[in-house]
């Protein structure tokens, strides 16, 4: 009986996704077309499927721009994870302030912590290199899939995509 237990036990514990300190960094999903805009319904069931794939590991920060496809993009994981994700501000025409205050609340992050940032086609490259990761190009306008797995300890960067299939070229 004694044995069962343990056994039991350590399949349990085996089967729980290892506790690893990552920032999850992706770019809005699909927007509008209006000034500040919000999500498309393709963009809504993206956004839907970031908080189901963030179900296993929620996040304990959440940080978006100031724009409304960015927090929209957040809210349902902030809501399935019980948080507020917090609105960094960019400073007129100056992206690099904003990476900067970024990097920096990210280095908050304790061992075995999960943070997601949404962000643009520009910033995701930039605050992945402000953390120490490899340049990478600007996302293109039509990519909304892209999902960047930063793993604080080791850093080392892991690309992977979600939901349906950006329709880029």
């Amino acid at each position: 009986m004694r044995l069962r237990a343990a056994l039991t036990a350590l399949l349990l514990l085996t089967a729980l996704p290892a506790a690893a300190q990552e920032i999850i960094l992706v770019r809005h999903a699909e927007k509008g077309s209006e000034p500040d805009p919000g999500l498309t319904p393709d963009g809504q069931a993206r956004a839907q499927e970031l908080a189901k794939l963030l179900k296993a590991t929620p996040p304990v920060m959440i940080l978006t721009s100031p724009a409304r496809r960015t927090q929209e993009t957040a809210a349902p994981a902030a809501a399935q994870a019980g948080i507020t994700a917090e609105v960094v501000p960019i400073p007129p025409g100056d992206m690099p302030a904003h990476v900067k205050q970024l990097a920096e609340k990210l280095s908050a992050l304790k061992p075995g912590q999960v943070a997601l940032v949404v962000g643009h086609s520009n910033s995701v490259p930039a605050i992945i290199k402000a953390l120490g990761g490899p340049p990478l190009p600007d996302l293109p306008e039509c990519a909304f899939d892209h999902l960047f797995r930063w793993d604080v300890a080791n850093k080392t960067l892991r690309e992977e995509w979600y939901g349906e299939e950006s329709a880029c070229d």
